[in-house]
């Protein structure tokens, strides 16, 4: 399914940048233009199911709907935390 891979290269990616700034990832903003193909709803969706199949919580998700953008889904920013532990 299409929206369960981008979803996967975008946690993927925020991990990512998390573990090269030695942080935790704690959410993930991003921004659904007008080629996103998908409602808000139905990515946050498939984004809990990859979370829970990846055995991570605590991430939460921001989107911004900006139709009158010329792109897909695109990360805009990333929260991060100090490590816990």
């Amino acid at each position: 399914m299409h929206e369960t891979g981008l979803i996967r290269t975008l946690i993927e990616k925020a991990r990512a940048e998390a573990e090269a700034r030695s942080a935790e990832l704690r959410g993930i903003h991003i921004r659904l233009g007008a080629l996103a193909g998908g409602s808000p709803a139905h990515l946050r969706e498939h984004f809990e199911l990859e979370l829970e199949r990846l055995g991570l919580a605590g991430i939460a998700l921001h989107i911004e709907e900006a139709p009158a953008h010329p792109a897909g889904v695109e990360i805009t920013g990333v929260d991060l935390a100090e490590p816990s532990g």
